[in-house]
């Protein structure tokens, strides 16, 4: 089968024997690339590894399912309540620890599998994993309706949060760099001009400028929801202690549970066709990946979610 592997820090088409074991194989119709993908390329950290945690296809029987990335020991305390990733058995990360969907195929647990809803297309499928991370944040956040809101970073994560926050019936505001995700910020209603006395700022970057900024925005007692991920740290100073703000992190999604975020994320797209009119705006084959990997690294160029498409596998 055909699959992109990371070797010498570059993405690479190979190919790879059909994956055998126990499990459910799906044939892969849509992967997207993270921006979590591309530190993994570029740090190193995924050698050998066939990239992707956000993507969907189709079991053999026809069943549409998005794929939960996370394989756990499911008996433990925390896989009973749902949230796999802390499993006390140690979790794998599809795409991380074990090879991932930017494949033609893949065998998973039946417990990962998630069925599509009809209104989802399947094309449009590997949404569901980024939408539910913006959902469980803000899940750990508790928002509700008394809260002004401020979300920074207008990547695939800020404006999935921005759309989360809108499908609840939530507004909200937005710092964004560029010019099309300002467009979206406004499809959604919301204003890019940032202000002051926020009670939630959603932090969708996780560098030491945005942690500071959020901080300076921030009303006191204020909080942080930390979405964005620390791959080089950051610094907390004395406004931080002085304003008694509050930092929550948040990471990947409840699973396998009756409040699942899979299953929520899904149902909005469904919903909502609109939403990935507005977020995929490149698509590629397999055999484009570099120029994939190049398009989703330079988000001047009109970037937000880009995705492999596949042809459906029988």
């Amino acid at each position: 089968m055909k699959a992109i592997q990371i070797s010498n820090k570059t993405p690479h088409l190979v190919d790879l024997p059909e994956p055998k074991g126990d499990g459910v194989k799906v044939n892969i119709r849509v992967a997207s690339i993270c921006s979590s993908d591309l530190h993994l390329m570029s740090n190193g950290w995924a050698e050998d590894r066939v990239l992707g945690h956000e993507f969907a296809g189709f079991t053999g029987d026809g069943t549409a399912v998005a794929v939960e990335p996370i394989v756990s020991c499911g008996a433990c305390d925390f896989c009973s309540d749902g949230f796999h990733n802390h499993c006390l058995e140690q979790a794998q990360l599809l795409g991380v620890g074990l090879d991932g969907g930017m494949a033609e195929s893949i065998i998973v647990p039946q417990s990962t599998l998630v069925p599509i809803p009809s209104g989802l297309a399947i094309e449009n499928a590997s949404l569901v994993e980024p939408l539910a991370v913006a959902l469980h944040g803000l899940n750990r956040a508790k928002v509700n309706a008394k809260d002004k809101i401020l979300v920074i970073g207008a990547g695939a994560i800020g404006l999935m949060s921005l759309i989360a926050l809108h499908s609840k019936g939530y507004r909200c505001d937005l710092v964004a760099r560029y010019d099309h995700q300002r467009k979206i910020a406004d499809y959604y209603q919301s204003s890019t001009e940032a202000s002051d006395g926020y009670s939630l700022v959603v932090d969708a970057v996780g560098s030491p400028e945005s942690v500071q900024q959020a901080c300076q925005r921030l009303r006191p007692m204020g909080r942080i929801l930390m979405l964005g991920s620390f791959w080089d740290g950051a610094n907390l100073d004395l406004q931080f202690s002085a304003k008694e703000l509050t930092i929550i992190s948040a990471t990947t999604y409840r699973c396998g549970s009756s409040k699942r975020d899979f299953r929520e994320a899904a149902s909005i797209l469904s919903d909502n066709p609109s939403i990935a009119k507005n977020m995929i705006t490149h698509r590629f084959p397999l055999e484009g990946c570099n120029e994939a990997f190049n398009t989703a690294s330079d988000r001047s160029q009109g970037s937000v979610k880009v995705v492999f498409d596949l042809p459906t596998r029988q």
